[in-house]
């Protein structure tokens, strides 16, 4: 179903588990600095002169984000970010960050990013709109219930047929639940993971399906203190996340380079297991 640039960038130690458009742009896009990658980063240009900006949701959350803060660094995609924006020729200082609701940072239209990521799965219908790296991150979605669910025991997808199930908008776990689990109760669509999230500790839902290392941050005491049933089978909506760019831009160049660049040398090997291996753990559902 996926339409995407050969992942033979992911490092291979990955562990496979698995928001129209932001302000145009109110300026030229200028040139960036001179980069230390050769080739493909030597010459380009950004939405600032001088700066990487970067887009993402918010809220993010961990262990994408940690503490709502992208500019510290910290979590899986705020240090990828980095990371790249070090390959392209970037220091941290000379990185910026934008805000959207998910839907609008993969939807048409010019962009008020360089690039963006926020768990944006790529999809042939979102490569019409924009332009994808290649990627950076797999994952599946899965099943989170509160623990004293009646749905908590589950362990086929069949016994999660008469569940009402929640989704966030504009994301593959839509497409997967109708496929995979075949719900008898309409699907609850929800704008954000914080109000599908909100829904279940209220009992509107049964279920909350995302991927699978939100689902589990999720489920922690703090949040909703649930459960995470098990994963949906790996296939063909399951998400392959990558860094999103303005349709067409000649900057995706440069950051597949940058791509390639931190995975051959182990940083994004790093930065996965630092913050992704205690989020990749549940049961496969069939």
């Amino acid at each position: 179903m996926r339409l995407i640039r050969t992942a033979a960038l992911v490092a291979a130690s990955l562990v496979t588990v698995t928001g129209l458009a932001a302000c145009a742009q109110e300026e030229s896009p200028t040139a960036a600095p001179s980069a230390t990658s050769d080739d493909l980063c030597a010459d380009i240009t950004t939405v600032t002169d001088g700066t990487l900006t970067v887009g993402t949701s918010d809220p993010a959350f961990p262990p994408y984000v940690i503490d709502n803060k992208p500019q510290n660094g910290k979590g899986f995609e705020s240090a990828t970010a980095y990371a790249v924006a070090e390959a392209m020729g970037f220091s941290s200082d000379q990185v910026e960050w934008t805000f959207s609701p998910f839907a609008k940072l993969f939807a048409p239209g010019d962009k008020s990013y360089d690039f963006a990521l926020n768990q944006i799965s790529i999809t042939p219908a979102r490569e019409r709109a924009v332009t994808f790296s290649t990627p950076y991150y797999e994952a599946a979605n899965a099943v989170l219930v509160l623990k004293d669910s009646p749905y908590a025991s589950a362990t086929t997808l069949a016994e999660l047929q008469d569940a009402k199930i929640g989704v966030q908008a504009a994301t593959t776990a839509q497409l997967q639940v109708v496929a995979d689990i075949q719900p008898t109760q309409d699907l609850a669509v929800y704008p954000s993971s914080s109000n599908a999230t909100q829904a279940l500790k209220n009992g509107q839902i049964d279920a909350f399906i995302t991927d699978l290392p939100t689902a589990i941050y999720l489920a922690l005491p703090f949040n909703v203190d649930g459960t995470v049933v098990g994963q949906l089978p790996k296939q063909e909506a399951a998400d392959t996340w990558g860094l999103v760019l303005q349709k067409d831009n000649p900057l995706v160049g440069c950051v597949d380079q940058a791509l390639g660049e931190i995975t051959a040398d182990g940083t994004l090997e790093a930065i996965t297991t630092k913050w992704m291996t205690d989020f990749t753990k549940a049961p496969v559902l069939q």
